[in-house]
């Protein structure tokens, strides 16, 4: 047995110089690193990735890489650039000292951002977008750590303020949800929902809302540090 040091964030939608990431062995950050995810952004926020004290470097995309929706080879192309070490997971996993990660970008439709996808047939229709369930389905049932950007239905995904919405909205996925039961991951990061940074543990699966940024885009939430247990010598 031995421990990997995970360190977790998300969200830190260009604010990611303010933070102080510890040394660790996998460094994960869930999504939403910039406002719209063009160019500039994606080149500044992947050169400070490479200069961070990690082993192992896991970045997903999230709703707010809008750029990167529209082009990602090139947005691709500028992040291996930058970071060359980089593991970009798309709907993807990749197996680290033993540990299966899986991770993937897509969120139930949200403020008509980047990589939504529908809840239900009427909503594809409506939007014209695949549905959520075809992501979900997709997630290995050995998976160890699961990365997405955003949050399953009723664990940390509550809105307390956004734009004036009510109070109280619990907007996580559904589909997410059932999947994440079904195959009981260690370990589940997210992010998305600002409000909801903080962790649950739930029948043997650790849940972390790993927002560094509240609801005012102030990065206001620590890094979240995971000691992980593998069963690797």
């Amino acid at each position: 047995m031995k421990t990997l040091k995970v360190v977790a964030i998300s969200d830190t939608h260009n604010r990611h110089k303010e933070l102080t990431i510890p040394e660790c062995d996998i460094l994960i950050h869930a999504g939403d690193y910039s406002f719209k995810g063009y160019d500039g952004e994606v080149k500044r926020f992947y050169s400070w990735l490479n200069k961070q004290p990690a082993k192992y470097k896991i970045s997903i995309q999230g709703n707010h890489e809008l750029g990167w929706e529209s082009n990602p080879k090139g947005c691709k192309k500028i992040a291996m650039k930058e970071c060359p070490d980089v593991i970009l997971l798309d709907n993807e996993e990749v197996v680290i000292e033993g540990v299966k990660i899986y991770g993937f970008a897509e969120t139930p439709w949200f403020y008509d951002w980047a990589f939504n996808r529908a809840r239900s047939k009427a909503e594809s229709e409506k939007y014209h977008v695949p549905l959520m369930k075809d992501n979900t389905d997709r997630i290995p049932k050995d998976v160890n750590i699961l990365v997405t950007h955003g949050p399953p239905y009723g664990i940390l995904d509550e809105l307390l303020y956004v734009n004036g919405d009510p109070k109280g909205q619990f907007v996580g996925c559904e589909d997410l949800l059932k999947r994440v039961i079904e195959v009981k991951p260690d370990v589940h990061i997210f992010g998305h929902i600002h409000c909801g940074y903080g962790e649950k543990h739930i029948e043997g699966t650790s849940y972390y809302n790993a927002s560094i940024c509240d609801e005012m885009y102030s990065a206001s939430n620590e890094v979240t540090v995971i000691d992980y247990l593998t069963d690797d010598d």
